[in-house]
């Protein structure tokens, strides 16, 4: 039973849960006495697996006084930071009530002035008028009138939504703050000999995210929770995934030749197009 009113929530899931992050999730979680819960948003009218986040958020939010939301492909790699905390205390401090990242620039140049893989929610009837505007929200309208110079890339999903929502009511350094990518939400090639580089790591956007992680992981010494063992042990989590060197091979085998595929694809279409033309 979720006690009525406890401090902070740590939060993940969507529609399923599909990595081993649930495990990293509940440890950091219990190391800074935070709950731990998987919310699977499932309801009607849900435009897109993105938007699962919606429900799931609104529907656990009243019982706390934070929810921190982690999407399921984020792992808190700086187990020990105490910056969840700082950040509650200085949102209270100035009347915040929605806490999330900048959009990283990433290795192909892309990137958006807001990420909502993780992020910091209050307990405030303003967290759920935008929660409630962003769920809302026509995407197709969004996209037709979208500035890439101006808003980054165009995703499809719940952050163009909760961006808008957060431009068009105006709520920048209004009871929302944006902080830097690794103070909250950062990305695998931001690490160096550290994971205290960075608060976490977000393997969003396309490709083999089991096979990131794997290969992040053994930077680190790590398996697919990128938990240490030793932290592992002491909440008694006795099985530590590794992805096998046979399996790493394979995955990446698969990636090059989807790799192929495509570019032979858009050499097939350049050529129809062509003729068509002439």
């Amino acid at each position: 039973m979720i006690p009525a009113n406890p401090r902070v929530c740590v939060m993940s899931g969507g529609d399923e849960v599909r990595y081993r992050s649930y495990i990293n999730h509940s440890v950091y979680a219990r190391i800074h006495g935070f709950t731990y819960h998987i919310g699977i948003g499932l309801g009607p009218a849900v435009m897109s697996p993105y938007y699962y986040k919606f429900n799931a958020i609104l529907e656990i939010l009243p019982a706390f006084e934070w929810v921190l939301y982690l999407d399921d492909d984020v792992y808190v790699t700086d187990l020990d930071s105490a910056s969840i905390e700082l950040l509650v205390a200085y949102a209270e401090e100035h009347d915040e009530f929605l806490v999330l990242a900048e959009g990283p620039e990433e290795p192909d140049g892309t990137w958006t002035r807001v990420n909502s893989g993780v992020m910091l929610v209050r307990r405030d009837e303003r967290s759920f008028e935008l929660l409630r505007a962003a769920r809302d929200a026509d995407l197709g309208a969004i996209r037709d009138n979208w500035s890439e110079a101006d808003e980054g890339l165009f995703t499809n999903g719940d952050q163009d939504a909760i961006w808008r929502a957060i431009r068009d009511g105006d709520l920048l350094d209004k009871g929302v703050r944006v902080v830097g990518h690794r103070d909250l939400n950062s990305r695998e090639h931001y690490y160096g000999e550290s994971l205290a580089d960075a608060f976490a790591v977000h393997f969003c956007g396309p490709g083999d995210k089991r096979l990131k992680v794997a290969e992040f992981g053994r930077r680190f010494g790590l398996g697919q929770e990128l938990v240490p063992r030793a932290q592992m042990e002491l909440f008694s989590v006795r099985r530590q995934e590794h992805m096998s060197d046979a399996e790493i091979l394979r995955r990446r085998v698969n990636l090059v030749r989807a790799a192929g595929q495509k570019r032979l694809r858009r050499k097939i279409d350049f050529v129809a197009t062509h003729r068509r033309w002439r």
